[in-house]
C-alpha cells in the first residue's frame, strides 16, 4: 500500500523520512518488526500552489503489508516533524481521464445561456471613464 505524507518540511530527503517513520512507529508498537523501509521505496514530490505560491513537499512511501500501513497511518497522522504537523493517509492514484472538470458534459444550450446571462447584466458598481 502506498502511504502519503503531507506537509513535510521543505528539503527533507528520503533517508530522513525513513528515519522519522522508523523511530516514531516503533514507540509502543508490536508490529514494528514487520516494518521494513528503504529510501528506494520513497518518492518525494514538490508542488507549488498557483494562488499563494508556497511550495509544499509530499512523500509517498511504499509499505508492503496493508495492516502495517494502516497502523502507520493511525499512529503517525498528526505527528510533529521538524515543527510541522504532518498528515498521513492512504495514497490514491487518480486518472486524468476520469476528472469531471475535464470531461464537462453540460448541454450546449445551458452553456450558451449562462454566457448570454453574464453579458446582459449591468454592472452596479462600474463607472465609465
Amino acid at each position: 500500500m502506498n502511504v502519503l505524507f503531507k506537509n513535510i518540511p521543505i528539503g527533507t530527503r528520503n533517508q530522513e523520512l525513513v528515519e522519522f517513520i522508523k523511530f516514531n512507529f516503533t514507540l509502543g508498537s508490536a508490529d514494528s518488526k514487520d516494518l521494513s523501509l528503504s529510501s528506494n521505496g520513497i518518492s518525494m514530490m514538490e508542488i507549488q500552489d498557483n494562488f499563494t505560491h508556497p511550495i509544499e513537499q509530499f512523500g509517498i512511501v511504499r509499505i508492503s503489508s496493508s495492516e502495517v500501513a494502516k497502523e502507520v497511518i493511525r499512529q503517525l497522522n498528526g505527528f510533529i516533524f521538524n515543527k510541522n504537523k504532518i498528515t498521513v493517509r492512504k495514497y490514491h492514484t487518480r486518472s486524468a481521464s476520469n476528472d469531471p472538470r475535464i470531461n464537462n458534459k453540460a448541454p450546449k444550450g445551458v452553456i450558451d445561456q449562462r454566457i448570454k446571462d453574464r453579458r446582459e447584466t449591468i454592472l452596479v458598481y462600474s463607472r465609465r471613464v
